[in-house]
């Protein structure tokens, strides 16, 4: 049960992308002509800390992300507390960033929760979107000991 919880605490985040601007040009006594630079998208910036909730299955959780990006890539440490019993977990979470939209894999192995749930492992994987300092989505997975994690939803914010 907690360690459904903790699963969902393995969810991820991005924030904005960036626009390249227009500009003109033109020169001499000739007709000023506007010329627009090709507008790219960049990918959201997720690398930095997290905190938010987390919600399936198994109930309501506290979740924070420590990322580093590299690219289109980010990967980092998660942390979830268990709203209804305080127990604690910590794993990895890892994932890709495409313009606003990023997709997550998060992993508690043995060890990761405390307690009598020591030796359970939890695994889950999702995507959402980043939208300012926000991320939001969505994920399913499995706990060795309570089993399959369904409805699983992320929010997180940027700190």
């Amino acid at each position: 049960m907690i360690l459904t919880r903790l699963s969902r605490v393995l969810a991820g985040a991005v924030l904005g992308a960036g626009l390249v601007s227009a500009g003109c040009s033109g020169g001499g006594s000739s007709p000023t002509t506007p010329s627009t630079s090709p507008s790219t998208s960049s990918n959201a910036s997720v690398g930095g800390s997290w905190s938010g909730t987390a919600t399936d299955s198994s109930g309501a959780g506290l979740m924070t992300w420590a990322l580093t990006q590299a690219g289109t890539t980010f990967s980092g440490t998660l942390t979830m507390t268990d709203n209804s019993t305080g127990t604690k977990g910590t794993g990895t979470v890892s994932g890709t960033v495409s313009g606003t939209s990023v997709s997550f894999t998060m992993a508690v192995p043995a060890g990761g929760f405390g307690g009598s749930y020591a030796a359970c492992t939890a695994s889950a994987s999702g995507s959402g979107t980043v939208s300012g300092a926000s991320l939001s989505g969505s994920y399913t997975g499995t706990n060795s000991c309570s089993g399959s994690i369904s409805s699983g939803t992320v929010t997180l914010s940027k700190q």
